[in-house]
Formats: C-alpha cells, sequence, structure tokens
C-alpha cells in the first residue's frame, strides 16, 4: 500500500460525519498520549476492548504481538498512532461514548494524570518543591508522582471533551487547551525576569504502553518510511471544524476562569450556571449523583472541579454568568482593574485573542492587531444588512452628511472621521432593532441595552480603551469651580449662597483636597524612592499598600530632620500634607548627597546590559531619583518646595477652620479668594509635575518608512506626552503604552523625554489573590540565560 496525499485522504474519507468523528477520536488520542502515567500503567479491558481496529489494524497488531508487545498495548498502540499508511482505527466501528467513558475512569482514578496549572496551587509548590537548573526543572518520575499527589486532576479541553476530578466530560463547546507535561510554573532568582520557567514533569517510559513505542513505530516504518500525509487531513478538518481565524474564539476563556477568579468567585459562578441554564448544568450534576441547592453543591467542591464543571457549557453561558455577576457586584471588579490570566497567559487563533475581565465584563482582547475599528465595523454592517434595500437606504440616510461615490465608501469616510463613542450612540441608538442586534452580535447580558452604560459596554467589547474619560481629580476641580462661584456670589449676602450652602461645600471641598494631596504625595515618595527594578510588580503601585509605607517614610525624614510638629500615620492632618512636598523635597536633597549609599548590587544589574551596546540600564542606584538628570532633579525639588510654599504661606491649613466654624460670617472674601487660588495653584503644579496619578491612553499613533513611531498619549483634560519606538529603555519593563499609564514627566533620567512612568493596581480579590506573585529563588539557584531568551522590545 502506497502513501496517501491530502487530497487523496479527502477523497477517500469525505463523509462530514466521519470525519466529525475522526476528529473526536484523534483528539482523544492526544488526550491520553499526554497524560503523566506511573511504571505500572495497565489499560483497563473496557479501554482497550472500546478500540475497534481496521484490517489495516488489526494486521498491525499481530505485527506488533510477534514482537512481544502484549495484547493490552498493541491495540493501545494502534489508538494512539491511530494511522500510518491507512487508518489503524475503524473510525465507524469505534463507539466513542464507550471508549471515553473507560478513559475517564482511567482520569477519575488518577491512574493517568494531568498537572493542574491555574491559579496558585502548582506555581506555590514548585517554588516550595522544586530547584530550577538551567532555566528549568526536571523533577524524576517519582518526584513528578510526588509533587502532584494530592493536587486537583488537571483541567484541560480537546475538541468536546473536558478533563478533570470527574474523568472525561462532554462539553457542548468545541475549544483546544491541551494537556502540557511542561507548564511554565517558575521564576528564577533574577528580579530582572520576569517570564516562568518551565517544570518538565517525567511520566514513565518503563509502562509497558511506552516501553514498547519504539518498536511500535520501527514496525510501521518497515513499511513505509513516510506515512500518508494525515497531519495535513487532519489540519484541514481542524480549520474546517473550528475556525480558529475567528476573532471570537471562546478558548481564551479558559485560563481566564482559571487564573483570574478567586475560588469564592467561581463558586458564585456555578451557582448562577446551575440556577441559570434552563437546568443543563443541574442535569449533568445529576448524572455525576450531585443534587441539591447550588450553595450547598458549590460548598463542597475545589477550583479543579468548578472550572471542569463550567468548561462543559458553551461560551455564550460563560460570558453572559461572568458579565452578570461583575454587573450585580457579586464579582467586585473595580473600575481600573483589568483581570488577565496571570501564569498562564497565552493567546488563541488567528488574531492572538487574550480574555480580559473588567468592570463591563469579559472581552477577547486581539494581540496580533488591532481588532476594535474592523469589530465596530462588523457591527454596523450586523445591525444594516448591506444586501437589503431598506437598511442600505436608513444607513445610507444616517450617513448623508458624507460626501463619496457610494454607501459603502461613505461608512469608510464616517468612521475614519468619528470616534467609535459617537459612531455608537449615532448608530446603535438609532433604532431598537439595532440595539438587539449589538447585544446579540456581543453576546451581552440580558438587560444591557437598558443600562446607562450600554455604549461604554459596547465599546469595551469592541477592544477599545476606556480610561481616557476618566479623571481622578475631576471632582476636585468641580468642588473648586463651585467653592470660586459661591466666594464671587459673597457668601450670607442676599442673592449669594447661604452661610449653611457655603460651609456644607467647604466641608466637601476640603475632604476631596486632602484626597488629593494625600495621594500625590503618597504616590510621589514610592516613585522616586522605591526600587522599581526589584519589586514583585515592577512600576506598579499599590495605593493600599504604598499610601502606609509613604507615610511611615515620612514620618521618618521629619523625625530625621528635627521637625516634631510633623505626624504621618493612619491619619495625616492638612498641615502635614502641605508640608510634606517640603519634607520630601528635603529627604531627597539629603539622599543625593549620600548617593554612593544607594548603589545597586552589581547582581541585581541585568546580564543584558553588559552583554550589547543597544540597550540601556541607566538604573545604577536603588532610588530612582539618583538617577535622574541633574535638570530633572532640581526641577524637582524645586516644585516639591514651591508647592508646599503655596499651600503653607497662604495658611491652606487653617482655611477649613476659618471658613467653617464659630462665626456668623465667613472669612474675608480676599483672604478666600487667596487660599482657593494657592490651592488650585498647589495642584496644577502637582498635575504638571506628574506627581498624581492622572492615568493617559494612547490618543493617535504615527510611524514612517524608517520603522519609527511615535505614540501621543493624553489625559482626560488633554494633557498630552509622546512616547518614541524604539528606544534605548526598551528592556526595562516601564509599562507599555496601553490604558492608564502614568507619566511623570518632571522624571527624566535620560533626555529629551525619557521619563519614569507607571501604572496602578486597585485593591480587589483578584490583586490580594496575587499579592505576592512573582515568587523568587534565592540568588544561588539563579538559572543561566540563553540568548533566545532575551526579552522582547515592548511596544
Amino acid at each position: 500500500m502506497e502513501p496517501m496525499s491530502k487530497d487523496e485522504l479527502a477523497a477517500k474519507y469525505e463523509d462530514p460525519e466521519f470525519q466529525g468523528k475522526l476528529f473526536r477520536l484523534t483528539s482523544m488520542g492526544e488526550l491520553v498520549g499526554a497524560c503523566l502515567i506511573a511504571n505500572n500503567f495497565r489499560p483497563s479491558k473496557e479501554f482497550y476492548e472500546a478500540i475497534r481496529l481496521t484490517s489495516y489494524g488489526e494486521e498491525k497488531v499481530q505485527q506488533f504481538l510477534r514482537k512481544k508487545i502484549p495484547y493490552q498495548e498493541a491495540r493501545l498502540s494502534c489508538f494512539l498512532e491511530f494511522s500510518w499508511v491507512d487508518l489503524l482505527v475503524d473510525v465507524e466501528a469505534t463507539d466513542d461514548a464507550v471508549l471515553q467513558r473507560a478513559i475517564g475512569d482511567h482520569i477519575k482514578n488518577r491512574d493517568m494524570n494531568y498537572p493542574f496549572v491555574f491559579g496558585r496551587e502548582l506555581y506555590d509548590r514548585a517554588f516550595e518543591k522544586l530547584t530550577l537548573k538551567d532555566e528549568t526543572a526536571h523533577p524524576s518520575l517519582s518526584e513528578t508522582l510526588e509533587f502532584l499527589d494530592d493536587t486537583p486532576q488537571g483541567v484541560f479541553q480537546a475538541h468536546n471533551m473536558v478533563t478533570g476530578p470527574y474523568g472525561l466530560l462532554d462539553s457542548e463547546q468545541i475549544r483546544f487547551y491541551s494537556p502540557d507535561r511542561h507548564p511554565e510554573l517558575m521564576h528564577c532568582s533574577d528580579v530582572n525576569c520576569n517570564r516562568l520557567h518551565q517544570v518538565h514533569f517525567a511520566t514513565s517510559q518503563t509502562a509497558l504502553i511506552n516501553k514498547h513505542r519504539r518498536e511500535v513505530t520501527r514496525t510501521l516504518r518497515r513499511e513505509s518510511e513516510t506515512p500518508s500525509a494525515w497531519g495535513s487531513f487532519l489540519s484541514d478538518l481542524f480549520n474546517s471544524i473550528v475556525k480558529p481565524a475567528r476573532d471570537d474564539v471562546g478558548d481564551a476563556l479558559i485560563p481566564l476562569i482559571g487564573d483570574a477568579l478567586t475560588e469564592d468567585e467561581l463558586k458564585r459562578c456555578i451557582e448562577w450556571l446551575l440556577d441559570k441554564t434552563s437546568g443543563r448544568l443541574r442535569a449533568l450534576m445529576e448524572g455525576l449523583g450531585v443534587r441539591g441547592k447550588a450553595e450547598d453543591i458549590t460548598a463542597h467542591l475545589n477550583r479543579a472541579e468548578m472550572m471542569q464543571l463550567a468548561l462543559t457549557l458553551g461560551d455564550r453561558d460563560l460570558i453572559n454568568c461572568l458579565d452578570s455577576l461583575v454587573h450585580s457586584g457579586v464579582i467586585r471588579v473595580p473600575k481600573d482593574e483589568v483581570r488577565t490570566p496571570i501564569v498562564n497567559e497565552t493567546s488563541f487563533g488567528k488574531f492572538g485573542l487574550t480574555a480580559e475581565l473588567g468592570s463591563r465584563g469579559v472581552r477577547l482582547q486581539a494581540r496580533a492587531m488591532n481588532a476594535a475599528p474592523l469589530r465596530l465595523r462588523h457591527l454596523i454592517e450586523s445591525m444594516y444588512r448591506l444586501d437589503r434595500v431598506d437598511d442600505r437606504e436608513e444607513l445610507d440616510w444616517q450617513l448623508r452628511s458624507e460626501e463619496a461615490d457610494s454607501l459603502e465608501a461613505k461608512l469608510d469616510i464616517y468612521l475614519q472621521n468619528r470616534s467609535p463613542r459617537e459612531v455608537l450612540q449615532a448608530l446603535v441608538l438609532a433604532r431598537k432593532s439595532n440595539a438587539v442586534t449589538a447585544c446579540e452580535v456581543l453576546r451581552l447580558r440580558e438587560g444591557a441595552a437598558d443600562s446607562p452604560d450600554f455604549i461604554p459596554v459596547i465599546l469595551w467589547k469592541l477592544g477599545f480603551g476606556s480610561n481616557l474619560n476618566r479623571d481622578p481629580h475631576k471632582q476636585f476641580w468641580r468642588l473648586h469651580e463651585d467653592m470660586e462661584r459661591m466666594v464671587r456670589g459673597n457668601p450670607g449676602s442676599p442673592l449669594g449662597p447661604t452661610l449653611e450652602q457655603f460651609r456644607g461645600a467647604v466641608a466637601n471641598y476640603f475632604v476631596e483636597l486632602e484626597t488629593v494631596l494625600d495621594d500625590s504625595l503618597s504616590f510621589t515618595v514610592w516613585a522616586l524612592t522605591n526600587d522599581h527594578m526589584t519589586s514583585k510588580r515592577p512600576f506598579t503601585y499599590r495605593p493600599d499598600e504604598e499610601i502606609g509605607a509613604a507615610h511611615a517614610w515620612l514620618q521618618e525624614a521629619a523625625t530625621r530632620s528635627g521637625d516634631n510638629a510633623l505626624e504621618y500615620g493612619d491619619h495625616v492632618s492638612l498641615y502635614g500634607l502641605c508640608r510634606g512636598f517640603q519634607t520630601l523635597a528635603a529627604e531627597l536633597v539629603r539622599m543625593a548627597g549620600v548617593r554612593e549609599d544607594y548603589v545597586r548590587p552589581r547582581h541585581e544589574i541585568p546580564d543584558w546590559s553588559r552583554q550589547q551596546h543597544l540597550q540601556k540600564f541607566p538604573f545604577m542606584r536603588t532610588a530612582p531619583f539618583l538617577d535622574l538628570t541633574d535638570r530633572a532633579r532640581e526641577a524637582i525639588v524645586e516644585n516639591l518646595h514651591k508647592i508646599s510654599r503655596t499651600l503653607v504661606s497662604n495658611q491652606v491649613y487653617s482655611a477649613r477652620n476659618d471658613w467653617l466654624h464659630g462665626r456668623r460670617e465667613v472669612a474675608p472674601p480676599d483672604r478666600v479668594r487667596s487660599s482657593l487660588h494657592a490651592i488650585g495653584s498647589a495642584v496644577q503644579a502637582i498635575e504638571d509635575a506628574g506627581f498624581a496619578r492622572i492615568p493617559y491612553a494612547v490618543s493617535s499613533r504615527t510611524s514612517d518608512g524608517y520603522g519609527r513611531s511615535v505614540a501621543t498619549l493624553a489625559s482626560a483634560r488633554d494633557f498630552e506626552f509622546s512616547i518614541f519606538n524604539p528606544t534605548r529603555y526598551d528592556w526595562l519593563g516601564l509599562p507599555g503604552v496601553g490604558d492608564a499609564v502614568h507619566v511623570m514627566n518632571a522624571a527624566v533620567f535620560s533626555p529629551p523625554n525619557h521619563v519614569l512612568r507607571f501604572v496602578s493596581e486597585v485593591s480587589s480579590p483578584y490583586a490580594e489573590m496575587w499579592s505576592d506573585y512573582p515568587k523568587r529563588k534565592p540568588r544561588s539557584q539563579r538559572a543561566i540565560k540563553s540568548i533566545d531568551a532575551t526579552p522582547a522590545p515592548e511596544d
């Protein structure tokens, strides 16, 4: 028999039903082939008898038997190989349900093992029990089995089959998240290396099924060194059935559910799915012998069990579940938080899709290209079917102000010259059917169209950035304008605001002022004095942790200077905040006088800085302020003194009491105006220097034919900053130019405009779950770098 080409195989096995079952069985075989087994593993009778072989397969079994390969292993080998010149397995005769049940029993009984790579369990265990050598860990078989002992069975999916503690369950959705014997689970000791390193788990090579695999391969090759083109044929089947070029591949939901939800949040998800999926999940669980109230069921489930159960449902169910629980606040996702997989960060399909969970729900974000504008165009064409006369006329009327020869050209021009928000407000809200279509295309939760944030939800789902309109000082400036208006109206006068109205505004205003000053002062202390290169989260500000640390730092600085009037603790007075900028400035000057005390240890300097000349490492001291340019350091100290001087000299710290208490009349208008002017000037100076956590997002990008590009970042109040690419500082781990980047434009470490930039991480169950990540072994266990592991420049 001669090997067959892909076209010959497609002609011989052209029946779609046959192809579908073939694809499912080969996927089942890949699950079996990727498991970890002990030396004593033997397939059960039900397992190997469920495998039906073709006459070609039976012929090969007889050859295997003559080579002293046991009968069970001979049949299982045919299943694992599946084909050579022709099919070894009889696809039509094999009962895939029986075979799946037999494999599932082996998985449930832990005869076949998979590492449960999601969440913290294996990552933390690897840190405690394994050692990296040459950037990887290689536990022996006994060490592998001991390591996996008492850990959950791994959850993976191939086709519509999901592995896990319950065995091998059917899913309503075809997905692929294949088992991995070499998962990335460990960080090395190099603080400048942020990638995860592999753990190579061992499987038995002396178990009979593996012991005879070489002889099986040799026997097959005696007939033909080259098999038929099954790989290409199955690849075509994969493309036709899975359609990996889709822009909504739901496989990315698997690592999101595994890594970005706490165990309690997963329980709420399973409870929602039990009650909101028309009894489908309940029917499955009843088949597993589990009944009862949703909360009673989840009380006894672990992460792996819940993941496996969730993945038996379709993508639409999972997305609606997460969207609904986030919207209702059951899963608390702060506005500034975007949850992504941590240990299992990967992308899927042609578009490189990753799943993200934000305050507006789940979205599938494309890494391979900017898909958001293309999705917007597709959404419009879904709402207005251009092959229908009435829809074409309606859209043409909507775009009547655009001048072009065709409707398609009008739409192109319209999309190029309008913001996505304008487009959605004009077209989605134009008629009810459009809103219904948008909900269906984007798989929005029930009731989304009636929500006041309907358009922002659509923008998020499409993949557009969402932080350009966010301004953390918006409330302060609104109150500031209200105060100025009231003062102009002369509080207490017949035509002005009443004293009660004025004093109420004063109370709110000063509360907001204290918030602004405290946050900005603490952020600036952290940004200029924290060693970001050795931080667990480089250049990432965590307010809940860092504000207290900044207060302690300021107290130590004030004590060192002999200023006993300043106290920084759980509650800092307005006077302490006004003086705090001066205290910070004085301490930075002191640190600059003893710069050599802050020299970075040699082992903390990345190896790449000494191995090439194109990328630079400028942070040779452990306090970033000391590595800024001379001019930047002088300007920062001057600005800090100016801010403090402006606030203190105008006695802002006592203005609140003067305006609120013990008088029938307010303070003289001139004094109030002077204090308001001082406060406004100080806060403006804080913002101008970048001492505030104002988010910047990309507003435009330009590039030239030489590979150079410029990303212009803008804030909600039109502050702008440009970042050029490529630069000599692309390997420092500075945050990319995505949403919510804080730019400290006064902190220049290389002229003309290489400045420190940061991101914020808000408090949430997700942040708490990963609070001590990454974990690193001592320096003595550091891996040797290989040249292909050098980090790539970030955009």
